[in-house]
């Protein structure tokens, strides 16, 4: 038999049957791709900050406009990303994301300098977003089915934690082994750019154009009519609630080194402690999700939520409260992660038309993340005008508002869909 004809009876044999193999090649073209994607805009600043700056002779303020030009690009695609999610194939739309961005990677592993690195990181920010965030959400609930939206989802953020923990720990042992900045960061820049490549041909192989009759035919029509229902402005003001808590949270940081009085690895190490249980939150809140209702699980996790934020409002910076300060960031973590991986499992019982998915989701997504632009705004002005244990008071005071904000859209989303819901559970 020749090369070509075993290859395609591979694919056959491999990818096409509906098994636990093709189940978890799925999973890691979603997760581990959803990770690696980031590398250049995102983790090649936070991680390797410093010889970032050596190897390609940047300022701060050019690392601060790349990032910030990328935060521009990723904002104002949501929304038109879920309208291609909807009018094109999700597969094809999230593999071509994974190429672009992975060719992107390989160009930043050149050097090149701060004007191309610029047009770099508005590419990436429309190829990781406009062509995938809305993509990777609706292939995430087509792998779920009807009856395990909240292990899919949940899986999905617990994943992407697994990976980031695995591959960026690798990524930091390599590069010191290394020990010269110039060729290691080369190396890992050349890595990442060949693993989003090869991701994407997975994506190509192991999902399905099961969703290929059921692409909208007016995106215009959908999106109007998904304004018109209350379920997208609710799913929207969910995620609004508990994503705000979550850009807050990177303030716990400089809370336990300014007001605990704790060293900066130790804040580093609370801080980093969020991909640690990542992995057990989302798969966890999957399976309970699954078992008791997304809605009422995200429901019960906004209240602890709002509960365990609360417990940093009032607190005063005490280092005999040291424990306290541990305990009560780990169980935020753990219920961001949970409510995280589960707030776009709720399409279901929304009874979201799957042809209208992307649009939801691209919508959502632009109301639900402003808290990225909103929150570092107010909290810099907040630490500037107030001692920082009432600027921190205040801040996750901010927090707890937020979380009962979430707590409201859902009882509403609850009474708004009693019927499905009851059905459903």
């Amino acid at each position: 038999m020749c090369f070509c004809c075993k290859a395609i009876d591979l694919k056959k044999g491999l990818f096409m049957k509906e098994g636990k193999m093709k189940r978890f090649l799925q999973l890691i073209c979603l997760s581990v791709g959803a990770t690696v994607i980031y590398f250049v805009p995102i983790h090649l600043r936070s991680l390797f900050y410093v010889p970032m700056q050596e190897v390609f002779g940047y300022t701060n303020t050019q690392i601060g406009n790349l990032a910030g030009w990328y935060g521009i690009m990723t904002i104002v695609t949501y929304l038109p990303g879920g309208w291609l999610a909807d009018k094109y194939s999700a597969r094809k739309l999230l593999a071509g994301s994974y190429i672009v961005t992975g060719l992107l990677t390989l160009v930043m592993a050149l050097y090149p300098p701060y004007e191309v690195a610029l047009w770099i990181f508005i590419l990436v920010g429309i190829s990781s977003t406009l062509t995938f965030w809305a993509s990777l959400l609706k292939l995430t609930r087509q792998f779920g089915k009807d009856k395990n939206q909240g292990k899919a989802f949940g899986s999905l953020e617990g994943g992407r934690g697994l990976a980031a923990t695995i591959i960026f720990a690798a990524s930091s042992v390599l590069f010191t082994k290394i020990g010269n900045a110039w060729v290691g960061l080369r190396i890992l820049i050349v890595v990442f750019g060949a693993v989003t490549i090869l991701v994407a041909v997975m994506t190509l192989l192991v999902f399905d154009e099961k969703d290929a009759d059921h692409q909208a035919t007016n995106v215009f029509h959908g999106f109007l009519r998904s304004l018109r229902n209350p379920n997208t402005w609710l799913i929207a003001f969910i995620v609004m609630g508990i994503y705000t808590v979550h850009a807050i949270s990177q303030y716990i940081a400089p809370f336990a080194t300014n007001a605990f009085g704790t060293s900066v690895l130790i804040g580093s190490l609370l801080s980093q402690s969020k991909q640690w249980v990542k992995p057990l939150a989302g798969i966890g809140g999957g399976i309970l999700a699954d078992r008791f209702g997304v809605s009422k699980i995200l429901l019960i996790g906004s209240v602890l939520l709002a509960a365990s934020v609360g417990v940093f409002a009032l607190i005063p910076g005490n280092s005999q409260l040291f424990w306290l300060l541990v305990v009560n960031t780990v169980i935020i973590f753990l219920l961001l992660g949970l409510l995280r991986g589960l707030y776009f499992a709720d399409l279901n019982e929304a009874g979201i038309e799957w042809h209208l998915t992307g649009t939801v989701i691209g919508f959502a997504t632009t109301i639900g993340m402003l808290g990225d632009v909103f929150v570092p705004f107010l909290a810099g002005r907040l630490l500037d005008h107030f001692p920082a244990d009432k600027g921190y008071t205040y801040i996750f005071g901010m927090g707890v508002v937020s979380s009962c904000f979430a707590v409201i859209m859902l009882l509403i989303f609850r009474k708004y869909n009693k019927q499905r819901i009851e059905d459903k559970e």
